[in-house]
């Protein structure tokens, strides 16, 4: 009975110990698959994207219009580099910025070093995915769990997608991950991007307008109030 019990305690712990080493690849910041190479991983079925969702936050036929949103991205954009062999000039397909998005069910950290949305990103863009010629590219990294996003940006796409730009696009697409869904805010965060690497994007203004109508609205009217006030005194005094 001893022995039994023995034994099935250390097939427990074995499995515990399984597990934990499991949990410790999948969400090992060093192991995150790369959509060019590794489509499976990222559920594209075998396909080179340019999106990875090794966790199905997304269904396949959205995952496959982000895919063709970041695609376009791609070629439609005009190249940024300076070397000429890294932007020909008798191409009929060109090659412009290279934005690509990691979707995640939770940011990993642990005591010892903590990782943020923003961090990953970085890391994703700067040692593991690599996709930009000379700087030109953007990782764009969700997390589902926090329901936050943030992009890696490299120093040629920085100058056109700067720090305040940036932040501007993050406040401004959060309701849409909210309210809308992941797909719709994907869609709308991608669509801000490129606007800002085709010199379209516009700053939210710091106030917001509709505030600024209606208090507008509220000063006319107490100024109509009182002006009224005032014409009344005149003609009956």
């Amino acid at each position: 009975m001893m022995r039994l019990s023995c034994i099935t305690l250390a097939c427990v712990v074995h499995v515990i110990m399984l597990l934990a080493c499991h949990v410790s690849i999948m969400y090992s910041w060093d192991v995150y698959p790369n959509p060019q190479i590794e489509s499976y991983r990222c559920g594209r079925r075998g396909r080179p994207s340019w999106i990875c969702d090794p966790y199905r936050i997304l269904s396949y036929s959205e995952a496959n219009e982000i895919d063709h949103q970041l695609s376009a991205l791609r070629n439609q954009t005009q190249c940024a580099c300076k070397s000429k062999h890294l932007c020909p000039t008798n191409s009929t397909q060109t090659v412009g910025y290279s934005v690509s998005v990691a979707l995640m069910s939770f940011i990993p950290t642990s005591r010892s070093q903590e990782i943020t949305v923003q961090s990953y990103a970085n890391y994703l863009r700067t040692y593991e995915w690599r996709f930009g010629q000379c700087g030109d590219d953007v990782v764009v990294v969700y997390s589902q769990l926090e329901n936050e996003i943030h992009a890696s940006v490299g120093f040629k796409a920085a100058i056109k997608i700067t720090e305040r730009v940036l932040e501007d696009i993050i406040l401004d697409t959060h309701s849409h991950f909210t309210d809308d869904g992941i797909h719709q805010g994907l869609t709308a965060f991608i669509r801000k991007l490129r606007n800002a690497l085709e010199d379209k994007y516009q700053l939210s203004p710091g106030f917001p307008l509709w505030t600024m109508v209606q208090m507008v609205m509220a000063v006319c009217f107490v100024f109509c109030c009182f002006g009224g006030m005032w014409v009344c005194r005149k003609l009956y005094s």
